[in-house]
C-alpha cells in the first residue's frame, strides 16, 4: 500500500480517500513515510521537521497524537511508539492477507517480545538476546529497529557501529560515546562528556543517562571525588523523581566505585553491604560480575593481592558470559586504571595488561578505536556549545 502526498494542499491520499492535514502534520508524516520502519528520536524529528524553530519535544508528541486520530481508520498505517526512544511509521498489510507468521502483526505479541527482550537485558542474558534476534522468523516475532541497533552495541560490533550506512550516525553516536571511555585518557573522556552535556548532540533521555550515570565513574578516575559525590546526590534525586527503578543497582555500583577511588574504608564497607543485600534479592549477572571485580579492588586497596586476583578473574568471567561487550571491555580497562591508582606493579599488572590487550583485540579496538574517537569528536564539533545547559 502506498500514500500520495500533495504539498500544495497538505493532503495525503490512500487509494481514493484523502485527508487534509496542517502544515507541520503533513511535513512530519511525509518525513516518516519517506523513512518507513526507521525509528527517530524526538530530537531528530524536531531537527528535520522544525529545523529553524525552537519547539520543545512535547511538540512532536502532540503532532503524533493528532496524526494518529486523523489516520485512525486507515488500518495499514501505524505511527508506532518505540519505547524509550521515539517514533516510527510502519505500513502493514491488511490482516485479511496473512503472512506466514501472523504473530508478527499482533500487537500483544510485540509487547511480550519487547518485555522479554528487556528482561533478558536486565538479567544480563546475552545469549538469550541473540537467540531472539537470530530466530525471529522461526519464532514468528519482530524485533524493534531500536533493538536491532542495540544488539550491535552490546555485542561490541565496532565495525558496524563506525562504518554502517543502515542508520544515521547520530543514532549510533551515544553507543560509540560509551566505548570512547576505554580509548582515551580519563581526563580526555571527562572533557568530552562535559562537552556533550553542554550540546544538543543527544536526546533528553540519553543526556540524562550520561549525566546521572556514565560520567560519575570518570569523575572518580580523574580524582574528583567530591564532584562525583555531589553528582550522586543529584542522581538519586532524579531516580526517585523519574522512577528509574532499573538504575538503582548500576548507580549503587558506581557509588561503590567512587568510594574505592577516594572514600574511606568505612564508606567502602557500607556500600558493599548495600550491594550484597541488593544482589541477593536481584541476582543480575552484569551487576554480580562488576561487584566481584570491585571486591577485588577493595582487596587490592588493602594490599591483599593474592585474594584480589581470583575475585577480579571471577568478575571478568561473569561479564564475558553476559555477552555485554561494552561492560566487559570497560571493566577490564578499569582494572588497569585502578591498579595504576593503587601503584600495583609486577606480575599482577603485567597479567591484566595482557588480559585487556586480548579483550580489546577480540572486539577490534586496535583497528577501529582511533576511527571512533575521531568520528565522535568530528560529529560533536558540529554542535555549538549551549551555555544554558548546566552539567549538574
Amino acid at each position: 500500500m502506498s500514500l500520495q502526498f500533495d504539498e500544495g494542499t497538505y493532503t495525503v491520499t490512500k487509494r481514493s480517500e484523502s485527508i487534509r492535514l496542517l502544515a507541520k502534520e503533513f511535513a512530519l508524516l511525509y518525513f516518516l513515510y519517506q523513512n518507513k520502519e526507521r525509528a527517530f528520536t524526538r530530537s531528530q524529528l524536531l531537527d528535520r521537521v522544525w529545523p529553524l524553530e525552537y519547539p520543545v519535544e512535547r511538540t512532536v508528541d502532540d503532532h503524533i497524537y493528532r496524526l494518529r486520530k486523523k489516520l485512525s481508520h486507515w488500518g495499514e498505517v501505524h505511527l508506532d511508539t518505540v519505547r524509550g526512544y521515539g517514533y516510527r511509521l510502519a505500513i502493514r498489510m491488511n490482516k485479511a492477507v496473512l503472512p506466514s507468521n501472523p504473530s508478527t502483526l499482533d500487537e500483544e505479541t510485540r509487547d511480550v517480545v519487547h518485555e522479554l527482550f528487556r528482561k533478558y537485558h536486565l538479567f544480563g542474558q546475552g545469549k538469550s538476546l541473540l537467540t531472539l534476534v537470530n530466530q525471529q522468523d522461526a519464532l514468528g516475532i519482530q524485533i524493534d529497529p531500536f533493538y536491532q541497533q542495540y544488539i550491535h552495541f552490546i555485542m561490541g560490533d565496532l565495525k558496524w557501529l563506525i562504518t554502517t550506512d543502515e542508520v544515521l550516525f547520530e543514532e549510533r553516536f551515544y553507543w560509540l560515546l560509551i566505548f570512547v571511555h576505554v580509548l582515551i585518557e580519563p581526563a580526555e573522556t571527562l572533557a568530552l562528556y562535559e562537552k556533550v552535556l553542554r550540546s544538543s548532540a543527544l536526546s533528553a533521555d540519553r543526556l540524562r543517562e550520561l549525566r546521572i550515570l556514565n560520567i560519575i565513574e570518570v569523575y572518580a578516575e580523574v580524582g574528583q571525588y567530591q564532584r562525583a559525590k555531589t553528582q550522586l546526590l543529584e542522581t538519586h534525586r532524579v531516580i526517585q523523581t523519574d522512577n528509574l527503578v532499573n538504575f538503582k543497582l548500576p548507580v549503587a555500583l558506581s557509588e561503590l566505585y567512587v568510594e574505592l577511588w577516594g572514600g574511606s574504608g568505612e564508606r567502602v564497607e557500607e556500600q558493599m553491604e548495600i550491594l550484597r543485600a541488593g544482589l541477593k534479592d536481584a541476582p543480575y549477572l552484569r551487576e554480580i560480575g562488576r561487584f566481584q571485580i570491585m571486591e577485588g579492588f577493595w582487596l587490592l586497596r588493602q594490599g591483599r593481592f593474592l585474594e584480589a586476583e581470583p575475585r577480579i578473574d571471577d568478575g571478568l568471567d561473569v561479564l564475558k558470559m553476559t555477552l555485554n561487550a561494552p561492560l566487559y571491555i570497560i571493566s577490564a580497562h578499569q582494572v588497569l586504571l585502578f591498579m595504576v591508582h593503587q601503584r600495583v606493579q609486577g606480575r599482577l599488572l603485567t597479567k591484566y595488561q595482557q588480559v585487556y590487550a586480548e579483550i580489546a583485540k577480540e572486539f577490534g579496538v586496535p583497528v577501529y578505536g582511533q576511527q571512533i574517537v575521531d568520528k565522535v569528536r568530528s560529529f560533536l564539533s558540529t554542535f555549538p556549545p549551549a551555555s544554558d545547559l548546566p552539567l549538574m
